[in-house]
């Protein structure tokens, strides 16, 4: 029943105005908005660590991993132009990649490059259409990639719209599909080991070797210095003398991936 005024009127409720008024505007708790680099990075440490991952790694508990998770993160994540827009797919995919304490090469990428879906973290300083190195300079967030064209060594921060081979890649934005890349004029298939190169991406099968000649990926179990020369797409340290090419990485002790859980 609501409550009377001393002159026997009833009060009208006005909660539900109130409610009304508060929900779209400052009552709004949207924690992505307003999430610093820190505060993602205790939630990456939070994702990484469980009971499996504490037991294969042998960390003292969960709080030791978490801690030394978080400082690997602020490590690994840039300070500068950081932004959480797409925080919440990269922590999900950080948790689904430790759950079993046996990383794939892909998780791998996710864990310890930024691999995506945690590659659209940083909202680069360049605009749509300048000169850029990587997907860092640009707003990725916002789709933006740098976009290479052939011969170029440096691309343009462009929202790319991927091209099927054979066609016109004109454009600014245009992007070629896996195993292709422009020529200037088209999508060209990249080129096999053997055949001339400037970057990667001009090779089809492998990278883009010494002498800048297309070389075949590497095999696992095979000593490599870059990610680009494995086949599987990662060149691990399993030590600070052994470096290999390898598709997965199972938890253990010894396992340098450990090192950032204790």
């Amino acid at each position: 029943m609501a409550p009377e005024l001393l002159d026997g009127r009833r009060m009208r409720p006005i909660f539900s105005s109130v409610l009304l008024l508060c929900i779209p505007f400052a009552c709004s708790d949207d924690s992505s908005q307003s999430e610093t680099r820190e505060d993602f990075c205790s939630r990456w440490g939070a994702a990484a660590c469980n009971a499996d991952v504490v037991s294969a790694c042998q960390a003292s508990n969960v709080d030791a991993c978490r801690l030394s998770q978080e400082r690997f993160c602020l490590d690994l994540v840039p300070s500068n132009g950081f932004t959480s827009d797409r925080a919440d797919a990269c922590i999900d995919a950080v948790k689904s990649a430790y759950s079993d304490t046996d990383l794939t090469a892909e998780e791998l990428g996710t864990v310890l490059r930024l691999d995506a879906p945690c590659d659209q973290l940083v909202r680069g300083t360049r605009a749509a259409g300048e000169s850029c190195m990587s997907r860092l300079d640009c707003n990725g967030p916002e789709g933006y990639d740098c976009v290479f064209k052939a011969g170029e060594m440096t691309g343009n921060c462009e929202q790319p719209v991927v091209v099927q081979p054979g066609r016109d890649c004109t454009s600014d934005n245009a992007l070629c599909t896996d195993g292709f890349y422009c020529n200037g004029s088209n999508c060209v298939e990249g080129g096999r080991p053997g055949e001339a190169c400037l970057r990667n991406d001009q090779c089809a099968d492998g990278y883009c070797g010494p002498n800048s000649v297309c070389a075949a990926g590497l095999a696992v179990n095979v000593d490599c210095t870059l990610d680009a020369q494995c086949a599987s797409g990662l060149c691990y340290r399993f030590s600070a003398s052994e470096r290999v090419c390898t598709d997965r990485v199972r938890l253990s002790r010894t396992d340098p991936l450990c090192d950032n859980a204790r």
